[in-house]
């Protein structure tokens, strides 16, 4: 009986042997070069609608172009500040003074081509002043003469 048991260990064992070295012989499942893309969320370019063209539009001219002047420097007179406090501009620029406060002001100023004085300017009012010459330009509101402010003009 013990040859019986040591011939089948004989066996069991061949047997493991034998599977053990076909499974290291085996090759490896081959990959594939490229895989596969996956489906992507990004939408593809579509082309844009057609336009809509009714018959009023058809009808209806284009209207005219209308040139915008170039903006006009501007200091607002707010409360009881001039709003900037300095504003540089160059030789020959006309500047807009507008009270964009509640109550009245007045704009008084010297410089290199003397003295100058807008006036009252009620609440919404506007005065406007052309600087001809380079230099500095101080003002003040007479009414609130806490107020003061600054255009310097540049060649």
């Amino acid at each position: 009986m013990i040859w019986f048991r040591a011939a089948l260990l004989a066996v069991v064992a061949g047997l493991v042997v034998v599977g053990l070295t076909q499974v290291a012989a085996r090759p490896e499942p081959l990959e594939l070069a490229t895989p596969t893309p996956r489906p992507t969320s990004v939408p593809l370019p579509t082309l844009a609608p057609a336009a809509v063209v009714s018959r009023i539009s058809r009808a209806t001219p284009a209207p005219p172009v209308v040139p915008t002047r170039p903006a006009q420097p501007l200091i607002a007179v707010v409360d009881y500040a001039f709003s900037p406090g300095q504003l540089t501009v160059p030789v020959g620029a006309t500047v807009e003074f507008v009270n964009d406060g509640s109550d009245g002001h007045e704009v008084t100023g010297s410089g290199p081509g003397g003295a100058w004085r807008s006036g009252p300017l009620a609440p919404s009012e506007r005065y406007s002043r052309q600087f001809g010459l380079a230099g500095t330009y101080n003002y003040v509101c007479t009414i609130h003469p806490e107020m003061r402010g600054r255009v310097v003009v540049q060649p």
